[in-house]
């Protein structure tokens, strides 16, 4: 698996295109080479979901993050790159959650399912989901161990956090007008908890 192959394989093309080609391709072969580091150094425990979200989505964010502050840009300013490649991830999961959900999707079918879906999005291995109910229109349950909250304090950037709890709302925006998302309180904003809650939509996906 290479970089390239990641949610975040645009990235090479935009750090050309934002810092000209000389600098873009030495910040993208440095995040390259951490990012790789960081896959081959890591015990997944067998668990091929904890092992597709640290490649695929973690790494690529954090590994990018450390190289931009080890060229020397600002937290604030290497936070803002970084969520911009973030948000476009997040926004082809949104449309892959979109052609999931068939035009006739009805609610009541993702309600009887909800648990398999919480243990797709949020697995055992790296989270711990509590709470859940599931009546009538709205599904709530509480993140009460949050992998990207752990993950980021372990690798010295839990600045990094709310970046990915933004990219977990963009993703779900994927699932409306039928299902809606609401997330009240995080634990990377101070809460003992993340509180979600998937909510009953109207209307239907053109």
């Amino acid at each position: 698996m290479n970089y390239e192959d990641t949610d975040l394989y645009f990235l090479q093309r935009d750090v050309c295109r934002a810092f000209g080609d000389a600098e873009g391709k030495k910040i993208f072969r440095r995040a390259s080479k951490l990012w790789a580091e960081l896959v081959c150094t890591t015990d997944y425990q067998n668990s091929q979901t904890y092992e597709s979200q640290l490649q695929r989505l973690v790494y690529p964010v954090i590994a990018y993050y450390k190289t931009l502050l080890a060229f020397g840009y600002r937290m604030d300013a290497a936070l803002g790159l970084v969520r911009n490649e973030t948000e476009k991830a997040a926004d082809e999961c949104a449309e892959r959650l979109a052609n999931q959900m068939r035009p006739l999707f009805p609610y009541h079918a993702f309600r009887r399912n909800i648990k398999n879906f919480i243990e797709y999005r949020f697995p055992s291995r790296g989270w711990k989901s509590e709470g859940l109910e599931a009546k009538g229109p709205v599904i709530s349950f509480r993140i009460a161990e949050c992998f990207y909250y752990n993950i980021t304090r372990k690798f010295g950037c839990p600045e990094l956090c709310p970046v990915f709890c933004e990219y977990e709302a963009r993703a779900f925006a994927g699932l409306s007008p039928q299902i809606l998302f609401e997330c009240g309180g995080t634990l990377a904003n101070g809460h003992n908890f993340c509180d979600f809650c998937f909510r009953k939509g109207r209307g239907k996906r053109k």
